[in-house]
Formats: C-alpha cells, structure tokens, sequence
C-alpha cells in the first residue's frame, strides 16, 4: 500500500521476496514460509552481503562463527562479529550490510504461534527484553558460552533436516531452552521486578498492548492514528488519573510519554531505513503538519528530522 504521496512502505518480506532477499541460491524444498507456526534454520553462509531495509513477519535468532558486517535493528546500529548470539522481532525495520564473502553460523525463524503452542504463558516471548524495540539485540558470548550455543544450535538444525512426527515438539522445546538461556544471561541494569501478578504491572501490559496494536497499521503503509490516553483509560475500564498513577509508580514515565516515546522510535526508524520525505513520514505517523511533527521530534530527541538525516 503506498501513502499520501506514493512512496511504498519498507517492504515486509514473505515467501519469494525473503529467499530472493536473503540468499545466494534458492532454498531446496522451502516451504510456504508463513507467518503461521512457522519455523526454519540455515546456515549464515547462505546469507547475502547486502539486505536492503526490510520487516519480517517472525522472530529471528542468529549465532555469528565467523564473519563480520552492519546489521541494523530499529533505531540502533550494530557492528556485527562472531561469538554474539542476535535477535530480531517481527516487523522491526532492519537491514544488513558486509563486505566479507565468509560467513559461518546458524539463524533460526520462527513464529509466535510456533513458540507458543502448548505454553501457558502467551507473553514470554513478546516480552523478552532482546525483542523490544529498545532493547539490547545482541548478546556477546564468552567462547564458554558459544560452545553452549553451537551445539544447540547443531541440535536444532540435526533434527529439522531429519524430521520425523515429533520433530516441531523437539524443535520447540530446544527454541524454548536458547531463549530462556539468553534470558538468563541477559542484563537489565535498574529493571524494577514486580510479582507477575502484580495488578499495576497487569494494567501497564494491557496498555501497552492497546496502544501497540495502534501502531501496528503502519506496517500496512497506513496512516497512524493514535488516541487520547483518556480513551485508553476508557477502554481499560479505569479513570485517566489511575492509568496514569499506576504507569508512573512503575516506569516512572506518564501514559503519555510511553505513547510519545514508542512514536519517536517509529519516526527515528523511518528516518533511518525510509527514502520517504519527512512529510511524508509526518503524515504517515498522524501529524497533518510537518513543521508540528519536526518540533515533536527535535523535543524528543534533541534533534530536528533534517538534523538527524
């Protein structure tokens, strides 16, 4: 769908579109790569040198062996080498660039339906701090830690070549033991912890979820077009003074500034990734005027769109 003025959105890559983009030769026997408990693994080798700004409909995980190169996740940029372990979350902007024929490692893509079959816990991957858009994508792994890594790896990718009628229930219990793992090892500096059924932490999930789905149409190429936090408040059931008490005591930002600071992170993105101009990227993001949406962006982040570019 393009916008206003015609530009296209970053493309959304499924099907033929991701083998084209991603590897140097067609995949053998490749299935229809839904998004829909969905799930591969290859090795890098087979990756291009160069992936054009793009989303994906999964999950990604990436081990690095060997090789070099820029991988872009969201807003950050990432110098990427080996002994790190990489992830990527579905319809994150990203792109990759490198100037090396060598590549060795393995990636996994999954989708949440796969990940979640049979889990009690329908948030933990979405929740995982690796996944979030300003979370840290990449963990750096002590040659201890990718002897780990390497033979699950080898584990997982052994047992998809070789299927048999319990092989998505033993790839999906490897997947959820590489993610726990990382979870484990992943460090959140100043990261309050509050019971899971703690009630402001539910109230905080089931508003970030309203306002996320929100955002969710821009990976159509749709206009944003967020609400008030008193209608959020409304549809959560509580008054806008308790939304925004609860929110504060926990993050120590207002409802708004959550809002605020996810839109940001969206116009930064497209900035990055988009050869959109920025009114176009203004219209696109719900600001019908663009000097409005530069004075948005420079207040938070100290930068004015064309600064930034």
């Amino acid at each position: 769908m393009s916008t206003k003025n015609g530009s296209k959105p970053i493309p959304l890559l499924q099907g033929e579109s991701y083998q084209q983009s991603y590897f140097k030769q067609p995949l053998p026997a490749v299935d229809s790569l839904s998004p829909f408990e969905h799930i591969q693994i290859h090795y890098r080798c087979n990756w291009k040198n160069v992936i054009p700004a793009h989303r994906l409909p999964y999950y990604m995980v990436f081990l690095v062996m060997e090789g070099e190169g820029i991988h872009t996740f969201g807003t950050r940029e990432y110098y990427i080498r080996p002994n790190m372990l990489c992830f990527l979350s579905p319809d994150v902007i990203n792109s990759w660039y490198s100037e090396e024929e060598e590549h060795r490692g393995f990636f996994c893509t999954f989708s949440d339906d796969f990940f979640n079959l049979g889990l009690e816990n329908k948030r933990f991957l979405s929740e995982l701090p690796f996944f979030q858009l300003d979370g840290e994508a990449a963990l750096h792994l002590s040659d201890e830690q990718m002897n780990a890594y390497i033979s699950l790896f080898r584990l997982m990718e052994g047992e998809y070549k070789n299927p048999t009628k319990h092989t998505d229930q033993i790839l999906r219990s490897y997947l959820h033991a590489l993610l726990n793992k990382a979870f484990a090892a992943y460090q959140v500096p100043n990261c309050a912890i509050l019971p899971p059924h703690h009630a402001g932490l539910r109230l905080l999930k089931a508003f970030r979820a309203l306002y996320m789905q929100d955002f969710g149409v821009l990976k159509e190429g749709k206009v944003l077009k967020l609400k008030q936090v008193a209608a959020y408040a409304d549809e959560l059931g509580v008054s806008q003074n308790h939304l925004n008490d609860t929110i504060k005591a926990i993050t120590g930002q207002s409802a708004g500034r959550l809002i605020r600071n996810q839109l940001a992170k969206h116009a930064l993105m497209c900035l990055k990734h988009s050869d959109q101009t920025i009114s176009e990227i203004a219209y696109q993001l719900g600001f019908e005027d663009p000097a409005y949406f530069s004075r948005f962006y420079k207040k938070q982040t100290g930068r004015s769109p064309s600064e930034y570019r």
